[in-house]
């Protein structure tokens, strides 16, 4: 049988870091030469790299997004999946946006990486790129992913929760969708499995004007309209608890009743890190929807985030209401139908 044609993006990372100086620098080698310290690749699938980027991942920005999309889309019909190797501190970020950017996807796009340098004793690259590529040609998952540590995470639904070891990412708002040993195992959680015939959605644009802002005791409401000021168009505001924002004394309703006056969305998700927005719920959350503010739900703050810039970017012509009813509707598996904490804990319960 012959074996299945990936194309390998290099975007830069620790998995292609060297010691320079005394400290690690991305990018210090190409993908080629990754792939040469792992020679049990070349009978797994017959692949091709690209070195796309050779960035440290803090430094990514939305518009190297657009360009790994349109990458994919562009050989799209060659190939018969796409791994993308990806520095781990923004990997979710762009994880979260490609699943935005590319929908209707019939072939698997993954992402991953390492907390350890492949030279190094100990390293984590074989593994993740060995459990990468399995999962690009074994599996009929057909949307974006993270592969690491042995898990396959939803793309959207995947968060960094620790910064140098390897048990680096968790799934929120629902089980990994597989697990990999000896046999790659799915959970039951459902997947994206399109027919092969299905044609690709590829959108080429996003509004960068879009930031994530924390609400802390004290916040300075006046900092909403700095930000309307500064251009941005549109704001998702990390709550407290199930999307509680303050309301007597710094209260930021009124700048969030003028933002949304003026045709910007403000997004109010939750900070807890499992944490859903139910802004019904206490009066503090209730008084900022009655101001047009749009519930994240069980959206992380960087998924509502990369939405936001997929649909203003693609819908400029969308006034308030409309972005609310796209926002709101589940275009890549980003949000679920829960409404209510008695859901909730009843999903919880389950796992």
């Amino acid at each position: 049988m012959a074996k299945k044609k990936v194309l390998l993006i290099g975007t830069g990372g620790t998995i292609t870091a060297k010691m320079v100086n005394g400290s690690w620098k991305p990018g210090e080698f190409n993908e080629k030469e990754l792939l040469g310290f792992i020679p049990e690749i070349k009978d797994l699938a017959a692949i091709r790299t690209v070195d796309l980027l050779n960035i440290d991942s803090t430094n990514m920005q939305p518009k190297y997004w657009l360009d790994l999309a349109k990458t994919i889309n562009d050989n799209y019909s060659k190939y018969d999946g796409f791994i993308i190797t990806h520095g781990t501190d923004t990997m979710h970020y762009t994880a979260s946006a490609l699943s935005f950017l590319l929908q209707d996807l019939s072939k698997p796009v993954v992402l991953t990486g390492s907390q350890v340098p492949v030279h190094m004793v100990g390293s984590d690259v074989r593994r993740n790129v060995l459990d990468a590529i399995r999962v690009a040609t074994e599996t009929d998952m057909h949307e974006v992913m993270i592969v690491f540590n042995s898990k396959i995470l939803r793309g959207n639904r995947a968060k960094k929760f620790r910064e140098v070891e390897f048990e680096a990412f968790e799934s929120v708002g629902m089980l990994p969708l597989g697990i990999i040993e000896h046999d790659i195992r799915h959970t039951g959680e459902h997947y994206c499995n399109n027919n092969v015939d299905s044609k690709i959605k590829f959108f080429n644009k996003l509004e960068d004007k879009v930031c994530i802002q924390k609400l802390t005791p004290g916040f300075d409401p006046g900092i909403i309209s700095c930000l309307v000021d500064l251009g941005y168009k549109g704001i998702v505001l990390e709550g407290f608890g199930a999307g509680n924002v303050p309301i007597d004394e710094n209260s930021v309703i009124d700048e969030i009743k003028k933002a949304v006056d003026k045709g910007i969305p403000i997004v109010v998700s939750s900070q807890c890190a499992i944490g859903f927005s139910w802004m019904y719920l206490y009066e503090c959350g209730k008084k900022a929807l009655d101001a047009g503010a749009i519930p994240g739900h069980d959206m992380i703050s960087e998924t509502a985030m990369t939405k936001l810039m997929w649909i203003l970017g693609n819908h400029p012509g969308y006034d308030i209401k409309k972005i609310k009813e796209l926002f709101l509707k589940d275009v890549s598996g980003e949000v679920s139908d829960i409404r209510s904490p008695k859901e909730k804990r009843i999903w919880e319960y389950s796992l």
